[in-house]
């Protein structure tokens, strides 16, 4: 019987856990983008102990990968290892789930600056007609530019089409 975990996120993954013939805690370093057989000498129920340590913590089973949403950091699988197509393939499913996550946390945070311009002009009996933010990542060398977005809100009042000149008298 074996336990098979692997770290399918980008940063260096400590796996902590208790097993009953032990007295202190089992720590096993897993690198990104790897896997590592957990507690050789253990049985199956030792290894469905370790999974149920970790499961609250977002471990999930290498079968349910295709239907999580979102980010997974560890998976596991008992018996055989996890095949690196499916370790490359959730890694870049992460990439793209966290940059999804990270441009809405960013239209969030706008929303949330443009609401708080919009109230303080308020209180100076000022108008805020439209609000942008533009991010940009810095170059570096040797590393291409990913990043570039701009974020406007505008103001509905700000949108109505005014005419020309004028206006007239009635």
């Amino acid at each position: 019987m074996s336990l098979f975990i692997a770290n399918v996120s980008k940063q260096n993954f400590q796996l902590h856990f208790w097993v009953e013939r032990t007295s202190r805690p089992i720590v096993v370093d897993i690198p990104p983008g790897s896997q590592k057989s957990i507690y050789q000498e253990g049985t199956r129920s030792d290894h469905e102990n370790i999974v149920g340590q970790h499961k609250m913590y977002g471990l999930i089973p290498v079968s349910e990968i295709d239907r999580h949403k979102g980010f997974v950091g560890q998976c596991y699988q008992f018996d055989t290892p996890v095949p690196m197509e499916r370790l490359f393939e959730t890694m870049k499913n992460n990439d793209e789930s966290l940059y999804e996550l990270s441009a809405e946390r960013r239209k969030e945070a706008a929303a949330s600056a443009d609401d708080l311009l919009k109230r303080a002009a308020q209180e100076t009996d000022s108008k805020v007609s439209a609000f942008a933010i533009e991010i940009e990542e810095m170059e570096q060398k040797g590393v291409d530019t990913q990043v570039h977005e701009v974020i406007t809100m505008n103001d509905e009042e700000s949108n109505k089409s005014r005419g020309r000149g004028r206006p007239r008298r009635s």
